[in-house]
Protein backbone atom coordinates (compact mmCIF):
# COMPACT_ATOMS: atom_id res chain seq x y z
CA UNK A 1 0.00 0.00 0.00
CA UNK A 2 1.66 2.77 -1.10
CA UNK A 3 -1.10 5.72 -0.18
CA UNK A 4 -0.62 6.39 3.41
CA UNK A 5 -4.53 6.77 3.71
CA UNK A 6 -5.31 3.30 3.07
CA UNK A 7 -5.46 1.42 6.12
CA UNK A 8 -6.79 -1.89 5.60
CA UNK A 9 -7.34 -4.40 2.55
CA UNK A 10 -10.42 -7.11 2.50
CA UNK A 11 -10.94 -9.49 -0.23
CA UNK A 12 -12.97 -7.04 -2.17
CA UNK A 13 -12.55 -3.55 -0.28
CA UNK A 14 -10.10 -1.25 0.88
CA UNK A 15 -10.04 1.09 3.96
CA UNK A 16 -9.51 4.85 3.29
CA UNK A 17 -9.37 7.48 6.01
CA UNK A 18 -11.01 10.44 3.56
CA UNK A 19 -8.88 13.64 3.24
CA UNK A 20 -11.34 15.34 5.36
CA UNK A 21 -11.75 14.76 8.75
CA UNK A 22 -14.29 16.85 9.64
CA UNK A 23 -16.13 13.94 11.33
CA UNK A 24 -13.80 12.38 12.91
CA UNK A 25 -12.85 8.62 11.63
CA UNK A 26 -14.50 9.58 8.40
CA UNK A 27 -13.98 6.05 6.32
CA UNK A 28 -14.11 5.30 2.63
CA UNK A 29 -14.50 1.81 1.90
CA UNK A 30 -13.55 1.25 -1.90
CA UNK A 31 -14.70 -1.56 -4.55
CA UNK A 32 -11.27 -3.56 -5.25
CA UNK A 33 -12.75 -4.56 -8.77
CA UNK A 34 -13.00 -1.69 -11.10
CA UNK A 35 -16.39 -1.08 -11.59
CA UNK A 36 -18.27 2.33 -11.81
CA UNK A 37 -21.43 1.19 -11.01
CA UNK A 38 -22.91 1.42 -8.12
CA UNK A 39 -24.17 -0.85 -4.45
CA UNK A 40 -26.65 -2.58 -6.55
CA UNK A 41 -23.57 -3.76 -9.11
CA UNK A 42 -22.07 -5.34 -6.39
CA UNK A 43 -21.89 -9.07 -6.10
CA UNK A 44 -22.99 -11.26 -3.47
CA UNK A 45 -19.37 -11.98 -1.97
CA UNK A 46 -18.41 -7.84 -2.17
CA UNK A 47 -21.95 -7.62 -0.43
CA UNK A 48 -21.04 -9.95 2.20
CA UNK A 49 -17.65 -8.26 2.37
CA UNK A 50 -18.68 -4.44 2.91
CA UNK A 51 -21.37 -5.99 5.56
CA UNK A 52 -18.25 -7.31 7.62
CA UNK A 53 -15.93 -4.36 7.41
CA UNK A 54 -18.87 -1.74 8.16
CA UNK A 55 -19.28 -4.07 11.61
CA UNK A 56 -15.52 -3.71 12.20
CA UNK A 57 -15.54 -0.37 11.56
CA UNK A 58 -18.18 0.36 13.63
CA UNK A 59 -17.41 -1.88 16.38
CA UNK A 60 -13.57 -0.12 16.34
CA UNK A 61 -15.24 2.86 15.81
CA UNK A 62 -17.22 2.68 19.03
CA UNK A 63 -13.94 1.42 21.01
CA UNK A 64 -11.79 4.99 19.86
CA UNK A 65 -14.32 7.63 19.61
CA UNK A 66 -18.08 6.41 20.97
CA UNK A 67 -19.62 8.12 18.13
CA UNK A 68 -23.52 7.97 18.64
CA UNK A 69 -24.35 6.78 15.11
CA UNK A 70 -23.41 6.21 11.64
CA UNK A 71 -24.35 7.53 8.18
CA UNK A 72 -23.38 5.66 4.88
CA UNK A 73 -23.44 7.20 1.89
CA UNK A 74 -22.57 6.18 -1.91
CA UNK A 75 -22.18 9.15 -4.17
CA UNK A 76 -19.34 8.41 -7.48
CA UNK A 77 -19.97 12.43 -8.45
CA UNK A 78 -16.85 13.14 -8.49
CA UNK A 79 -15.18 9.86 -7.93
CA UNK A 80 -16.40 7.00 -10.75
CA UNK A 81 -14.71 3.86 -8.85
CA UNK A 82 -17.56 2.24 -6.65
CA UNK A 83 -16.75 3.39 -2.71
CA UNK A 84 -19.20 4.22 0.18
CA UNK A 85 -18.26 6.73 2.80
CA UNK A 86 -18.95 6.22 6.56
CA UNK A 87 -19.56 9.19 8.53
CA UNK A 88 -19.68 8.99 12.69
CA UNK A 89 -22.15 11.29 13.65
CA UNK A 90 -21.41 12.81 17.37
CA UNK A 91 -23.28 14.66 19.70
CA UNK A 92 -20.81 16.14 21.29
CA UNK A 93 -16.92 16.73 20.02
CA UNK A 94 -14.85 13.69 19.32
CA UNK A 95 -11.06 14.55 20.22
CA UNK A 96 -7.98 13.14 19.22
CA UNK A 97 -4.52 14.50 20.39
CA UNK A 98 -6.10 17.53 21.31
CA UNK A 99 -7.87 18.53 18.31
CA UNK A 100 -11.91 19.04 18.77
CA UNK A 101 -13.95 17.52 15.75
CA UNK A 102 -17.25 18.92 16.42
CA UNK A 103 -20.54 18.23 14.74
CA UNK A 104 -22.72 20.81 14.50
CA UNK A 105 -24.91 19.56 12.13
CA UNK A 106 -25.71 16.77 14.52
CA UNK A 107 -29.02 15.44 13.95
CA UNK A 108 -28.86 16.34 10.24
CA UNK A 109 -27.40 15.62 6.97
CA UNK A 110 -23.17 15.06 7.41
CA UNK A 111 -21.49 18.34 5.87
CA UNK A 112 -18.27 18.44 6.23
CA UNK A 113 -17.96 21.55 8.11
CA UNK A 114 -16.05 23.31 9.84
CA UNK A 115 -12.67 22.32 8.31
CA UNK A 116 -11.01 19.06 9.46
CA UNK A 117 -8.01 20.41 11.66
CA UNK A 118 -6.13 17.32 10.41
CA UNK A 119 -4.52 17.93 7.15
CA UNK A 120 -0.89 16.34 5.33
CA UNK A 121 1.38 14.60 8.33
CA UNK A 122 -1.05 15.13 10.58
CA UNK A 123 -3.93 13.02 8.68
CA UNK A 124 -1.23 10.84 7.54
CA UNK A 125 -0.52 10.57 11.53
CA UNK A 126 -4.05 10.11 12.08
CA UNK A 127 -4.40 7.44 9.09
CA UNK A 128 -0.99 5.45 10.86
CA UNK A 129 -2.29 5.70 14.20
CA UNK A 130 -6.10 4.29 13.28
CA UNK A 131 -4.85 1.59 11.19
CA UNK A 132 -2.82 0.39 14.31
CA UNK A 133 -5.54 0.24 16.06
CA UNK A 134 -7.45 -1.35 13.52
CA UNK A 135 -4.86 -4.12 13.54
CA UNK A 136 -4.47 -4.64 17.33
CA UNK A 137 -9.03 -4.79 17.43
CA UNK A 138 -9.56 -6.89 14.03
Amino acid sequence: MTDPLIIRLSDHWLWKIHTNQAHLGHMVFVAKRETEGSLADCTPREWSDLQVQIKLYESVMANLFAPNRFNYTQFGNEWAQLHVHGFPRYAKPATWQGNDFPDPQWGAAPIPEPPSPLEGEGLEAFAAWFAGELAARA
